[in-house]
């Protein structure tokens, strides 16, 4: 054995002992990750068993050729993989640096974008639009007409505007220009952009309003929309994989996952093209969402370089109404005292979703190239948080049921009606069980002789009672704690 030999199989020893020791708990976690996929649910019934499933055992059963995952924890990427196929005509392998149409996730980064500019002063997002526009005209009508409306109105879905979201256009279609969008003029497929609602009184998701926003960016910082994303937030992220050119360039990104119906086939042309670009047209990995989401993270820290000061991110991430969770090109969610910005996708054929959270450094990507992947996305997420303990995130209620006797059930079948609100509430037995009927039949689950639940609204309670204490049961009523949201009578 020569020497040259003996130190490279020392130095590769080495390196795989030194190696091991880091990475066989996240090969156990990763492990843990992909076989522990449960069905999503908010009720669990007490003393059941749970089946867990693998990804490529979900993926099958959801029709789902391929999906791609970042895991962020401790506000590092500690594991990126993808699984599956491109696309099940050619079986191209799916690979970490696929690129998948990332969909209304776009939403977010263009907004990231935009406060980056906000912060340079290059934009305000207190200033009347109307005065940025230059090259369209705002349809004002009787809910705009004298009221101002701003970029925050637009970011946070409280402009009052129509259009929620696009179809796309085939690869063979005319493709509209900003203003025939805006207009909803042929070849646009979409409607006109116009107030529908009072602005500021509402959320109402309009991905027409994030439109809007790339016309103020077209009238007063570039035409090339592509080009301002790469230089405010793409490229100083290292994002170096992601575009929002459409359509996608064949020879310059050859590694894209093409899009499939819900019986997992191609779409003709492999994707729809959407020119609107900011509310839907970022081509982007896993990987390189999971850059945008740490971004945000460390600029809440502000304990380092972050592409936004502090008290900036925080506005990004402040819900504009109190009603709603929607902040400035994303939502805000609380689950088990932790704070998350998030946004899910959903662009023809391919579902995507993202969570950051707030102070625990903790993240997740998810991308899919399939009509059915949000059920497929919505487990991963659970699987992750649940391994990598994000405390209460994904936590049904685990309830008690009892076996009820068939005379009590026949006791509270029938026909109840309630006169405020009015309603008709048909209850029926069914083998051993009870099932409601007021819009549709549910299956009614006892936890007490005669209090029952609904999958449907599962921390409700519905009692059956005497009306007048004399053991004949007649009163049916829905309570929220002790709060009585339905009274309905049985005719005696």
């Amino acid at each position: 054995m020569t020497l040259k030999r003996l130190i490279f199989i020392s130095l590769f020893t080495l390196t795989w002992l030194l190696g091991f020791g880091q990475t066989r708990p996240e090969q156990l976690r990763i492990k843990a990750v992909e076989n522990g996929l449960t069905e999503t649910r908010q009720v669990v019934f007490a003393d059941s068993i749970i089946p867990k499933y693998s990804i490529a055992e979900r993926m099958r059963f959801y029709k789902v050729p391929s999906v791609s995952i970042a895991v962020i924890n401790n506000g590092s990427i500690v594991w990126a993989k993808a699984y599956g196929y491109t696309d099940v005509g050619t079986r191209q392998p799916a690979n970490t640096g696929t690129l998948y149409q990332a969909a209304s996730i776009s939403k977010s980064v263009n907004a990231l974008g935009i406060m980056k500019l906000v912060q340079d002063g290059k934009l305000s997002l207190e200033k009347d639009i109307r005065e940025y526009l230059r090259t369209w005209t705002f349809p004002d009508n009787e809910f705009s007409k004298g009221k101002t409306i701003t970029l925050k109105n637009l970011l946070s879905h409280t402009a009052g505007l129509s259009t929620g979201g696009f179809m796309g256009y085939a690869t063979s279609d005319s493709i509209p220009a900003i203003n025939q969008i805006l207009n909803g003029q042929r070849p646009a497929n979409s409607d006109a952009v116009k107030p529908i609602l009072p602005v500021g009184a509402q959320f109402k998701y309009s991905g027409g309003g994030t439109v809007i926003i790339r016309k103020i960016l077209d009238d007063n910082i570039s035409n090339n929309y592509d080009s301002i994303m790469q230089a405010v937030v793409l490229k100083p992220l290292k994002m170096t994989s992601s575009t929002f050119s459409q359509p996608l360039n064949y020879r310059q990104y050859r590694n894209f996952a093409a899009a499939h119906d819900s019986s997992m086939q191609v779409l003709q042309g492999k994707f729809n093209i959407y020119p609107e670009l900011a509310p839907d047209g970022l081509w982007a990995t896993a990987t390189d969402l999971a850059k945008f989401v740490i971004a945000i993270q460390q600029s809440l820290k502000d304990t380092g370089p972050s592409i936004l000061k502090k008290r900036v991110a925080e506005e990004m991430l402040t819900p504009v109404l109190s009603s709603s969770e929607a902040a400035l090109g994303t939502f805000i969610q609380e689950k088990g005292g932790e704070k998350y910005f998030t946004h899910s996708g959903a662009n023809i054929g391919y579902r995507s979703d993202y969570y950051g959270s707030f102070t625990t450094g903790n993240g997740v990507v998810v991308l899919t190239n399939s009509e059915n992947g949000q059920a497929l996305i919505d487990e991963i997420i659970n699987s992750v948080a649940t391994v990598y303990q994000w405390k209460d995130f994904y936590s049904p209620l685990v309830m008690k049921t009892i076996q009820v006797p068939d005379t009590l059930l026949e006791k509270y079948a029938g026909d109840y009606f309630s006169e405020d609100p009015q309603i008709k509430v048909s209850i029926v037995k069914k083998g051993d069980s009870l099932e409601l009927t007021v819009r549709r039949p549910e299956k009614m689950y006892a936890t007490g002789l005669d209090t029952f639940f609904l999958m449907s609204s599962p921390t409700d309670n519905c009692v059956f009672s005497s009306s007048q204490n004399d053991g004949v049961i007649d009163l049916f009523e829905v309570k929220q704690g002790e709060k009585v949201v339905v009274r309905a009578l049985k005719r005696r």
